[in-house]
């Protein structure tokens, strides 16, 4: 047995590797996955994922010494959630649950892991690289190809690599053991303001009705201002500058960007069927991210960041031309995570709570403009019907013939996001103490 012990403890911080992808990505496919007929419970579990995925660690203060407690809430959250979806097949209620739990893991955990990586001074090394890439193939092997004929095999894999999680991080030797926990009250309001607004927004786009669109785009555009201005004058940031803060922000608008404008973009002028090819894309990018920002270097004389903020402007261009979509989502991703990872590798030492809770807020701020210049836009541009031809389009696995209806929005989208980018490096470029 101790001897058990004593390679879990070794393992550890390939456990948590292996296991924190998958916690905190892979549940958008294996929501997506279910919807696949016109009800209002087939879209429910994929808002209420995004939804507890956004909000929940806002409910923390983000002390490093509260780390354990959101690791061990986290895991146990997505241990439980991905235990009840086995059984949504019989009782689609469940899957509402399971979704509700596995946002909590995907916002806590991941996190956690990270800062654990941190504070072990991981650097994994090719056996565990090969481990870790073979462990994520299985699994989009596993959600891609068998979900469509046994939909419960998604959930029993999920819950085997968050068992792998909790092996991980119950072994790890860097685990802090602290049980305190400050709850952040007032964000109560934030994490329930945004819930109701997905959850009408997404209503209106089940049913096609423009009242609960229109709803829940004014309500989300109430807690982002309101977020926004939070954040803007929040004290306990102050050693951070505007500069880092925008850094941080950046990685925000390219996640959603990625992730939530290309399920609809994808799902209307690829067909649902294909979004899977996005996991693929970020399983490929985070191997090659490193050699190619190596061999960037080399030819260009440029620093890093700007390289970083070149190679996303340019990824997003390409994303408005349909052949290249998915060229141009592999280039935003590389070079948004690698930027995000640099910012904050600089502003470790300049802050003293877990740089993963500061990361998760402003990206949220990043996120939140996103979602309300996409689900804006597409009311604005197209009209409330919109949102009901976006999900016949999903379950119907069919797509659509012109991309005139989403063209405005995404270009909208791109060209903010790369006004943001290009705002940031002039910044970073200008006055080293803003």
């Amino acid at each position: 047995m101790k001897d058990i012990n004593n390679l879990l403890q070794q393992k550890s911080n390939l456990l948590l590797k292996i296991s924190s992808l998958p916690l905190n990505l892979f549940p958008y496919l294996v929501f997506s996955l279910i919807i696949k007929q016109n009800t209002a419970i087939s879209v429910l579990p994929f808002a209420l994922f995004y939804a507890f995925r956004r909000t929940t660690l806002f409910l923390f203060k983000g002390g490093e010494n509260e780390d354990n407690v959101i690791g061990w809430f986290g895991s146990l959250a997505a241990l439980f959630g991905y235990f009840l979806g086995i059984f949504g097949i019989f009782l689609p209620a469940l899957y509402c649950i399971s979704a509700s739990l596995a946002g909590i893991g995907a916002a806590c955990f991941p996190s956690v892991q990270k800062q654990i990586a941190i504070e072990s001074d991981y650097h994994p090394s090719k056996n565990d690289l090969f481990a870790y890439f073979g462990a994520i193939l299985i699994l989009l092997a596993i959600v891609v190809f068998v979900e469509p004929h046994l939909p419960t095999i998604s959930f029993i894999a999920m819950l085997i690599y968050t068992l792998i999680a909790i092996l991980g991080f119950k072994y790890s030797p860097f685990r802090a053991h602290s049980r305190e926990i400050v709850l952040q009250w007032q964000n109560v309001w934030l994490t329930l303001g945004l819930l109701l607004a997905i959850l009408l927004i997404r209503e209106g786009w089940n049913s096609g009705k423009d009242i609960f669109s229109i709803f829940g785009i004014i309500v989300s555009a109430v807690v982002v201002i309101s977020y926004l201005i939070k954040l803007a004058l929040s004290q306990k940031h102050g050693k951070l500058s505007r500069k880092m803060q925008y850094r941080l922000t950046i990685a925000g608008l390219c996640q959603d960007f990625t992730t939530i404008f290309s399920a609809v973009y994808i799902s209307v002028l690829f067909g649902a069927k294909n979004y899977y090819w996005l996991f693929v894309i970020i399983l490929i990018a985070s191997f090659i991210k490193r050699p190619l920002l190596k061999t960037l270097r080399e030819y260009l004389p440029f620093d890093d960041f700007t390289i970083q903020s070149w190679g996303i402007v340019l990824g997003l261009v390409i994303t408005l031309f349909r052949p290249t979509y998915f060229a141009g989502i592999f280039l935003i991703r590389i070079f948004y995570s690698l930027q995000n990872t640099d910012t904050l590798d600089l502003i470790r030492d300049h802050v003293d709570t877990n740089i993963y809770m500061i990361n998760y807020r402003f990206r949220t701020a990043g996120g939140f403009l996103t979602q309300l210049i996409l689900w804006g836009g597409l009311l604005l541009f197209n009209g409330p019907h919109i949102f009901e031809q976006i999900f016949n389009y999903h379950i119907n696995k069919s797509v659509m013939n012109s991309s005139q209806p989403l063209f405005l929005t995404h270009l909208i989208l791109v060209l903010f996001i790369i006004s943001f980018t290009i705002y940031t490096l002039k910044l970073n470029k200008g006055n080293k103490n803003e």
